[in-house]
């Protein structure tokens, strides 16, 4: 039927530092004048249909009028089987009876030149063919041109030289070679051409009609040139448009030598001090070969075309500054992997103001050339996707941005015949996506909608995402929070898009906000799924970090991803930032309560005694895991799990680069490897990952022995269980199990105990459709291999069978010569005594029961899911939800699982033995009625009123003591600008974490004065004081996991110290003791009341050593005023249930 046609679509990206002329170079490619003065350009400027090629000539040509559809149009029209259909006449159609009807039907519509068919790479013929568009009857019908106007002008109105080819002359007449106005002019003869009148609803079905006849050509091809702002703070957006699709155009001052220091220009991620052209040029080359894929049979490809410019600034002779240039390029990637990917001998050196000047020709001719022989030029695409293309082309004429799923299933089916299936349709925007004509994320979320108009994006990305000088004087104050902390609140978000240029965004401003919070261009904050009041934006910070926060080696071990190249791609390291702090609690500064999110760096809490931090160091990502007191003390499971996480997100932010398009014979190399530090001296060195299993490690640089124990615990096994084997008499399963249908379950425990070849042999066994295409699908679609590649195979194999057994599963094994007593293993439940009582075990978890959980699973979170229960395609769609954030897909397994009403303590743990994770068992906590959630529900208006009437000081004060908040909580709390916002905050963490936190909060409005919204906030369940609502817990079940006892001894003391002390001799004391400085002393003092002051005191001991708790109690002690405190505090019981509900705390 519609068959297939080559497609030649290409774009060209105008890469390079900000002033060296890009804008400029860009318009005289398209035909226009250049700019008489420079200006930056805002973000990306795209000239769409304005500039083409034509492929048999191999030329460069201007196209008038450029929009999408008229791009879309002539790339459709300029192909054989339109020929057939408005070829024009001999006279003797004119006499036709019918003419004249025909002629007042169409007369108020535009005239359609005549075009021939264009055959074998552009060869013309004629025909009398004629198909049957709409109300096109017969040729006889077609008269002469009609000489009145519609809305199709942007089409219709083609340059002239086009429209002799369209007389049926050759398209050697298309061809301008210099594009001189000489050319030009000579083009502009012969205006009065024969055409016909269509409108567009008859365009659409004459391309239709032929597109269903396979009569498909691409002669004349337009290239669509995209200019990249060349400032920092655009990378981060340029690299959701980059494919390895276009060519690139990497553009300097070449008046200058590449090593030259210029001012103006901004320190890239990892480069201290580095202000020149050189430093940009290798980040351009290596975010181009990051974002893109490298072709298998040309690995030349993705082209990078290196263009000087500013030739007419250059004192002395051109051709010296040319050699000097092309040699230190040379020099400059003598060693760098892109190297084949450059074109620069000879260096194309430009006056791109200048549309005189001979190397713009060359450079045309180049760009052709390289264009039309890369691997993707000519690629078969489906003909029936034509008419789609062209509806939507005409969709955006009519300034459609955005349209839903239904919307575009509706025009879809208005082909009738040429209609693309589902299937045809979810290949079609992936497809068009990574051709750039449209912008669609098969993701949660997001896949209900498809931006139609690329430029749109560009718009929403640049609200955000812009220079200073872009930003209008009204909105600095937001510019201003931005670049101080990252902050974008989202009323002023919403201020952002009430501007003219922007208002098209407000419509969907829902689905946006979920687009740009998916692409990590914003972020939310861990466990802010409900919504704070703002958003963060990585990119935009340019606060850096003080250099006295210096990290504590003695504390900490240190993992890096060291990039192959020097230069790190923007774009991977705020993406990364972005996933690194939705994973985990940013930290909040004891010194200035401001949220530890810097320029290139932050700090993130994991639980009581860890945090971790994110630094980057050259072309390295370095992740320093730190526990309060020695690094000894560091968890090996949360040092793993962490790992796990981090790797999984790093590895497929890299992978979303390749995720957009569907060529499958691309290299896939990730451009990191992993290592781990070790102190060296004064300073860190690195050793590759891979020697984590020996004991010792020699430092090459230094010749210094270190052992790597405690600093491998980043790659640390968790406890293995002994292997579960068949007696010697067995003789497999029985035929009641052999005639069972296996659960999803049971695939995933087969697909744990097989290798990947072992899968591959019984998957071509037992799959009876294409076994070797659909293995290569599995393989391509499953990034992260491993368990996920074994599992798919298994469980394709079951959907796809009808009857599918563990019979067909024995004789696969049986067949491929493997142990079949795996199945017998997969079918046995684990027995096994574990240390909690049998009534224990059968309760159902509560969130807070396994809120430790996620920090010591890490890439085993597919199959725990599995075996908890959860089907395949519950876990497909967990993974879909959190791509990158594998510490948010094991929150998700849990908490979804906790609500099945199979589930048990005693199903969680032999789940964990049997993934031979039982060192995870001490992080569960068996307090029911301490763990068990209820539902929180505060009338609307009751909560109206706590947010805009209560002070919550001593409220917090009051929950601190009684252990509900932590002093962390405290921090993000209180470090919203409004009583308002801190209010809310308050309010969500009591929601969220339940009924004794909960009936807390209603006590401490009792004691600070709001009786009246104490006894409105009653709880639906009988009401309990805070104490009883906490004496449920028992002193048994607990983890071996603790927090620190002096924490919980100085926390449940809280009011009373804050109360009752004068800091100041406290504070002298505890300086001379080295637990605090002189700065923490001024932030103290800096506090305008004394108990304020004194909070300040107790955040900074809260958050420092038990060295620093031993020395406040000896501060207390000089003084008799405070013995009796002093005494107090030191023996505050501690019980299990205080250590369970600071823990909840931690989650």
């Amino acid at each position: 039927m519609s068959g297939a046609y080559r497609c030649f679509w290409n774009r060209i990206f105008l890469t390079g530092p900000f002033g060296v002329g890009k804008t400029s170079l860009a318009k005289i490619l398209v035909g226009d004048e250049a700019p008489e003065e420079r200006k930056s350009t805002d973000g990306i400027w795209i000239y769409l249909g304005k500039a083409g090629m034509n492929i048999k000539e191999r030329c460069w040509i201007f196209l008038k009028h450029g929009t999408i559809l008229n791009a879309t149009v002539q790339s459709l029209l300029r192909s054989k089987e339109v020929t057939d259909t408005v070829a024009v006449k001999s006279s003797e159609a004119m006499t036709d009876p019918d003419a004249g009807k025909y002629s007042e039907e169409t007369k108020n519509q535009d005239p359609v030149k005549a075009i021939p068919e264009i055959t074998n790479a552009g060869a013309v013929k004629h025909t009398t063919e004629m198909p049957n568009p709409g109300a096109l009857k017969t040729q006889d019908n077609i008269p002469h041109a009609v000489k009145k106007k519609s809305k199709l002008k942007a089409f219709l109105d083609l340059p002239n030289r086009i429209q002799k080819a369209f007389k049926g002359k050759t398209p050697s007449n298309i061809q301008t070679p210099d594009d001189t106005r000489a050319k030009m002019d000579e083009t502009k003869k012969d205006d009065n051409l024969p055409a016909i009148d269509m409108s567009e609803e008859d365009i659409i079905k004459l391309v239709r009609s032929q597109c269903q006849k396979g009569h498909y050509e691409m002669v004349i091809v337009p290239i669509d040139l995209w200019d990249f702002g060349g400032q920092k703070i655009y990378h981060m957006t340029h690299q959701l448009f980059i494919t390895s699709r276009g060519t690139f155009l990497l553009i300097f001052n070449g008046s200058k030598d590449i090593h030259e220091e210029i001012p103006g220009y901004i320190e890239l991620p990892g480069c201290q001090n580095k202000r020149n052209a050189a430093v940009y040029l290798i980040h351009w080359v290596n975010s181009v070969l990051t974002y893109c894929k490298t072709f298998a049979e040309k690995e030349e490809y993705p082209k990078i075309l290196c263009v000087a410019t500013h030739k007419d600034l250059v004192k002395g002779d051109v051709e010296e500054q040319r050699c000097l240039l092309e040699n230190s390029i040379e020099k400059l990637f003598e060693n760098h992997g892109g190297k084949k990917h450059l074109q620069y001998k000879p260096l194309i050196f430009v006056d791109a103001r200048n549309k005189e000047d001979e190397e713009i020709a060359t450079l045309k001719k180049q760009l052709v050339d390289i264009a039309l022989d890369h691997p993707r030029c000519g690629e078969l695409m489906p003909t029936k996707f034509v008419p789609l293309e062209l509806q939507l082309a005409r969709k955006v004429e009519e300034n459609k941005k955005i349209l839903t799923m239904d919307e575009l299933n509706d025009i879809n089916k208005q082909n009738e015949k040429m209609a693309l299936t589902p299937a045809q349709l979810k290949s079609f925007l992936k497809v068009n996506h990574a051709l750039g004509k449209l912008i669609y994320f098969d993701e949660a979320g997001l896949r209900e909608y498809v931006i139609i108009d690329p430029v749109f994006l560009v718009d929403v990305l640049r609200s955000i995402v812009t220079d200073d000088q872009f930003w209008p004087v009204h909105l600095k104050e937001i510019l201003k929070a931005l670049k101080e902390s990252g902050k974008l609140f989202k009323q002023d978000l919403y201020e952002i898009w009430k501007q003219d240029c922007f208002r098209e965004i407000s419509p969907h401003k829902d689905y946006i906000v979920e687009m740009l919070v998916h692409l990590d261009i914003i972020c939310r904050q861990k466990d802010d799924d409900e919504g704070s009041d703002f958003f963060l934006v990585p990119c935009m910070i340019s606060t850096k970090r003080k250099e006295s926060q210096k990290i504590e080696f003695d504390r900490s071990i240190h993992l890096a991803y060291k990039f192959k190249e020097e230069v790190v791609p923007p774009a991977i390291l705020y993406r990364f930032i972005a996933t690194f702090i939705s994973m985990w609690k940013l930290r909040v500064s004891a010194k200035s309560s401001r949220l530890m999110l810097f320029t290139d760096s932050a700090d993130v809490t994991i639980d009581w005694d860890h945090d971790m931090r994110f630094d980057i160091q050259g072309n390295r990502f370095i992740v320093s895991l730190s526990h309060n007191e020695r690094q000894s003390s560091i968890v090996k499971t949360i040092a793993s799990t962490a790992q796990e996480c981090l790797t999984h997100a790093i590895t497929n932010i890299s992978n979303f680069y390749f995720s957009v398009s569907e060529d499958s014979d691309c290299t896939r190399d990730l451009p990191f490897s992993i290592q781990i530090g070790i102190v060296c001296g004064t300073e860190l060195c690195f050793f590759d990952h891979t020697l984590s299993s020996k004991e010792e490690w020699k430092c090459p640089d230094h010749n210094v022995k270190h052992k790597t124990n405690i600093v491998s615990r980043w790659f640390a096994d968790k406890l293995h269980t002994v292997d579960d084997r068949c007696p010697e008499d067995c003789s497999g399963l029985d035929k009641v199990w052999l005639d069972r249908q296996p659960e999803d379950k049971h695939l995933g425990r087969l697909a744990a105990k097989l290798t990947h070849e072992d899968t591959r042999k019984i998957y071509m066994y037992l799959k009876q459709k294409d076994p070797v295409l659909q293995w290569d699908i599995i393989n391509e679609s499953n990034k992260r291999g491993g368990f996920d590649v074994k599992l798919s195979a298994l469980y394709d194999w079951k959907k796809s069978s009808k009857y599918a057994s563990f019979k067909q599963l024995q004789n696969s094994l049986k067949g491929e010569n493997i142990d079949i007593h795996k199945l017998c293993q997969i079918s046995r439940e684990v027995e096994k005594e574990f240390d909690q009582p049998r009534d224990k075990l059968l309760l159902r978890p509560s969130s807070s029961n396994i809120q430790q959980l996620p920090d010591h699973i890490g890439i085993q979170t597919f199959q725990l899911g599995i075996e908890l229960g959860l089907s395949v395609v519950e876990m497909q769609k967990i993974e879909r939800n959190h791509v990158t954030n594998l510490h948010g897909q094991t929150e998700e397994v849990l908490n979804r699982w906790i609500k099945h009403p199979e589930a048990t303590f005693e199903v969680l743990e032999k789940a964990l033995h049997r993934l031979e994770l039982s060192s995870v068992l001490s992080y569960l906590t068996y307090d029911e009625e301490l763990g068990g959630q209820m539902e929180i529900g505060i009338d609307e208006q009751v909560r109206d009123k706590i947010i805009q009437d209560i002070q919550i000081s001593q409220i917090l004060d009051y929950m601190m003591t009684h252990l509900v908040i932590s002093s962390d909580d405290r921090r993000r709390i209180e470090q919203h600008a409004g009583q308002d916002d801190q209010n809310k905050a308050l309010l969500r963490e009591v929601i969220k974490r339940g009924k004794p936190t909960y009936t807390v909060f209603i006590d401490a409005l009792r004691t600070s004065g709001y009786r009246d919204f104490a006894n409105e906030l009653k709880c639906d369940l009988q009401e309990e004081s805070p104490i009883t609502a906490l004496e449920h817990a028992e002193n048994k079940g607990l983890s071996d996991w603790t927090a620190p006892v002096y924490k919980v001894r100085l926390q449940k003391n809280y009011s009373k110290i804050i109360d009752s002390i004068q800091h100041e001799k406290i504070v002298d004391h505890l300086i001379s003791c080295d637990v605090m400085t002189i700065a923490d002393s001024q932030i103290i003092n800096a506090c305008p009341a004394q108990i304020q002051k004194n909070r300040k005191l107790m955040d900074i001991l809260l958050h420092g050593s038990e060295h620093g708790f031993m020395e406040f109690l000896k501060a207390l002690r000089e003084d008799s005023v405070y013995t009796e405190l002093a005494d107090k505090i030191e023996n505050t019981t501690v019980a299990s249930r205080d250590i369970a509900t600071i823990r909840n705390c931690f989650k």
